[in-house]
């Protein structure tokens, strides 16, 4: 059977970063089509003294915009957490999901400020104000939409592809876009069902939990690859 190209939909440095670790699994040829532009703010909101970043994208824009080093942080996610620890912030919980990380903070905790992107699903500032946590949000970074390149829709009509999908809007953006004639042949790789769900182009596995290391292995098993281990931040 020919090695199974993929077809990466992540912002473009993510997309990169994976590149390495699919060709030591053995895929038969890689396409970057973002589907997801980032773009920074022009400037920082005024900070509390506790941080929250729910992905690795809020951590760059905080980096970007000059943000301050030494105050506390609350991540989603290892990846994220690695990013916030190596801009010199001091993590004090990580989890796998907004969900459960809402639920954790501890209420004698510092006012907070979740710095997120444009587009989220629910709202973690709201969850915490609920627990009685003084918490606020505010928009550093906005994920705009891109069409998918000619280059992958070519890799999709051509034959089998694999697609990983990271994220709800990512999924349907990706359903959207994705040709009529592809759909038929494509290998789908969600981080969880919340993405599974969001894309209605079938079959779709689905990682064992959403996290990095789940999604690398349900790849792994998708490209029909040995087990390439990364270093930490390798996503």
């Amino acid at each position: 059977m020919a090695p199974l190209p993929v077809l990466l939909t992540r912002p473009e440095a993510q997309a990169r970063a994976m590149v390495p670790r699919l060709q030591a699994m053995g895929a038969g040829g890689i396409v970057i089509s973002s589907l997801l532009q980032i773009r920074f703010a022009e400037r920082l909101p005024g900070l509390a003294d506790g941080l929250i970043f729910t992905s690795r994208n809020g951590v760059a824009a905080y980096e970007h915009l000059g943000g301050p080093t030494g105050r506390a942080a609350w991540c989603v996610g290892e990846r994220t957490a690695h990013a916030a620890r190596a801009l010199g912030l001091r993590v004090r919980g990580v989890t796998e999901d907004a969900a459960t990380l809402a639920t954790v903070i501890p209420l004698s905790g510092p006012d907070l400020i979740h710095l997120r992107g444009r587009v989220q699903r629910g709202d973690l500032a709201q969850t915490l104000r609920d627990r009685g946590i003084r918490a606020k949000d505010a928009v550093i970074y906005d994920q705009a939409p891109v069409p998918l390149s000619a280059e992958a829709v070519d890799m999709l009509c051509a034959g089998p592809v694999c697609a990983p999908l990271y994220s709800p809007r990512t999924a349907q953006l990706f359903a959207q876009s994705c040709p009529l004639g592809a759909r038929d042949h494509l290998r789908l790789v969600a981080l969880s069902p919340a993405v599974a769900a969001a894309c209605a182009v079938p079959p779709v596995a689905t990682a064992a939990a959403p996290t990095s290391d789940a999604m690398w292995r349900m790849l792994n098993d998708v490209l029909g690859g040995s087990t390439v281990e990364g270093p930490e931040g390798w996503d």
